[in-house]
């Protein structure tokens, strides 16, 4: 799939996203300078070159592409009217919590120590990884949720596999990794073309699939 393909189907670029939002790229550019939005996960400079019957012309245009999520990150911000970092980091913290807490009520087992850090600092760490984009490109839409399913489920796949390192499992370490498994197979991007072999869905999903003769229906 080419780049602007693969971009334009799962991405809003930043029209779409204003458009959505009911905002203008004023507003947006606001909310980024004040920390409460992230900037894009994807930046195109295209150098075009048009030839008609006018004759030859050059130029360069510049896109900005966000993951399908910040719409709903947006949508939040207007209806609690956050204006500040501090408020938009306590409403992400909260977000974060509560899909912490579902993922456990449906069996899956951490606790902080596998975050080798306080919950409080990882939600920090997680927040500045948030605002610069870095969860617009590995998962799907960006959403909070996909954010902590891809936490929990690298961590649940560490433990178990020993960093990825165990040459293989016996039968009760195969039945705890399928369900982290499947949590990241509905959270990780496929990603683009270009950044396939470096995804973390080919080191925790395709790769382990294979190394332990795993399936993840």
């Amino acid at each position: 799939m080419r780049l602007s393909q693969y971009l334009t189907t799962h991405f809003y670029h930043t029209d779409e996203l204003c458009q959505a939002l009911n905002i203008d790229a004023d507003k947006l550019e606001h909310w980024q300078q004040q920390s409460v939005f992230p900037k894009p996960s994807y930046c195109i400079k295209n150098q075009l070159s048009c030839s008609s019957y006018s004759g030859l012309y050059e130029c360069e245009e510049y896109d900005d592409y966000y993951p399908r999520g910040c719409v709903n990150w947006g949508q939040g911000l207007i209806k609690q009217k956050i204006d500040s970092s501090s408020q938009a980091f306590n409403y992400f913290a909260q977000q974060y919590t509560a899909s912490l807490t579902k993922l456990a009520q449906q069996g899956f087992e951490f606790n902080e120590e596998l975050f080798s850090c306080e919950i409080e600092e990882h939600v920090q760490q997680v927040w500045q990884q948030f605002l610069c984009s870095k969860y617009g490109v590995l998962t799907q839409n960006g959403l909070i949720d996909e954010i902590v399913a891809v936490d929990i489920g690298r961590l649940v796949v560490d433990d178990i596999t020993e960093l990825r390192s165990k040459a293989g499992l016996d039968q009760d370490e195969r039945a705890k990794l399928h369900p982290a498994i499947k949590l990241l197979n509905r959270a990780l991007s496929h990603g683009a073309d270009h950044e396939k072999q470096h995804t973390l869905r080919t080191r925790y999903i395709d790769t382990l699939i294979l190394k332990y003769d795993l399936s993840i229906k």
